[in-house]
């Protein structure tokens, strides 16, 4: 989990950071990895979308504005993370 919230708090898709604590997106990491552990042969993409999804309905359209590209980046970076 530790490798993930730090790809996610890099992200810092909602610019909480400095000022939130470290594990301001507890939730959404945990999301992400039940997702993992359920779909392992995931690809980037679906990852990426699913990655999206939990930030919108977590944040919402008016918070969360970053689009497929940003979430395909961190998606990549956590199926590495996952692969090793």
């Amino acid at each position: 989990m530790k490798e993930i919230m730090n790809v996610v708090n890099d992200w810092d898709p909602i610019e909480f950071f400095p000022l939130a604590p470290e594990d301001e997106y507890i939730n959404e990491i945990r999301k992400i990895e039940e997702f993992l552990k359920d779909n392992s042969s995931i690809n980037a993409e679906a990852l990426a979308k699913r990655i999206n999804e939990i930030f919108k309905n977590s944040f919402g359209d008016d918070v969360y504005f970053e689009d497929m590209d940003a979430c395909v980046v961190i998606a990549h970076k956590i199926l590495e993370i996952n692969n090793k």
